[in-house]
């Protein structure tokens, strides 16, 4: 099969497209052969030696495609099923594997597709769409009476999370970009640029929620208007700079900080992930969930895909199509 691999983790030029053998289930997984593969922040993350994995190893933890074969102890699959899967489950063995024409999921972290099921969007929002779902749902547990705020809405896990929200009728959502607000989803209520934000919580805005990937510089000054009873949800840091956030302060304002991430809790948490994967799936696939078409790149081009998110001219999402 062809694979993308890193044998020395380091920028885009460490993916090297490659001949490997297939990769065979175990006990209570599921080998795919794969259709598309989901590229995003944090395989760049993998790919540089952020994460500590042993190399050589494929990256990409987002697939879909057909189930190739069954390992021991699986039951609810069958070989030639349609299937969506993650591969961020760390925690249990080294996993990922999904810039490849064969990969391997655990089974407990997979579902079946319905037919005629439209597989680039659907790859396109697996780890964004369980995230943010997880993130709103069962962290922040978002009602209708919130404001939520998210900034960088206009990047594929922002975009997500505001068009959920939305989808979960929250009573406000307001995408924050860093200069043009073209860029924010449809979905949102209100669009605030990274330089007005201060003066917009300064005219008195009440925030209930923030669903933030991003960092500083906006981090400590969402959490310092977070109204009472307010959650701040950390979902990554892209700034690459951290936020020492006071505990004393969260207890006087009575707010909350909360973090998720999502490949420290597949492995333990499989049923509240999977539970997250199949409403995400169904959502896309039934069209309630309109997230856009993402770009579609061949394995081969896995390298260039890297280096304009490096960049920063890639588009919200791009899938690979591996059999390209």
């Amino acid at each position: 099969m062809l694979a993308a691999v890193v044998h020395r983790t380091g920028g885009p030029s460490a993916l090297s497209v490659e001949d490997r053998e297939p990769p065979s289930p175990g006990v209570g997984e599921i080998s795919i052969d794969v259709a598309y593969a989901g590229v995003g922040f944090v395989d760049t993350l993998l790919r540089s030696g952020a994460f500590p994995l042993a190399t050589p190893f494929v990256p990409g933890i987002e697939v879909t495609g057909v189930v190739r074969a069954i390992g021991a102890g699986v039951e609810g699959f069958s070989v030639g099923q349609p299937v969506a899967a993650l591969l961020n489950d760390f925690g249990r063995v080294q996993r990922a594997g999904g810039y490849a024409q064969v990969a391997v999921a655990h089974s407990s972290l997979a579902v079946e597709l319905p037919g005629g099921a439209d597989l680039p969007r659907i790859t396109s929002a697996l780890v964004n769409g369980v995230t943010a779902w997880m993130a709103l749902r069962d962290i922040a547990r978002v009602d209708s009476a919130d404001t939520v705020v998210v900034p960088g809405s206009g990047g594929g896990l922002g975009g997500t999370t505001v068009r959920l929200a939305a989808l979960l009728q929250c009573h406000r959502v307001v995408g924050v970009v860093s200069h043009d607000p073209t860029r924010a989803p449809a979905e949102c209520t209100d669009v605030v640029l990274t330089r007005d934000l201060e003066a917009w919580l300064g005219a008195g805005e009440s925030v209930d929620v923030v669903i933030d990937s991003v960092g500083r510089p906006l981090r400590q000054l969402l959490f310092d208007h977070l109204a009472p009873f307010g959650r701040l949800v950390v979902l990554g840091n892209a700034s690459g700079a951290d936020v020492a956030l006071s505990s004393d302060a969260a207890w006087h304002a009575t707010r909350t900080v909360t973090g998720l991430s999502l490949g420290r809790i597949a492995h333990s948490h499989s049923d509240a992930v999977r539970a997250a994967l199949r409403a995400v799936v169904d959502l896309v696939a039934s069209g309630n969930l309109a997230e856009p078409a993402p770009d579609i790149e061949p394995l081969t081009r896995v390298r260039a895909v890297h280096e304009a998110i490096a960049d920063r001219t890639a588009p919200a999402k791009t899938v690979l199509d591996v059999a390209r």
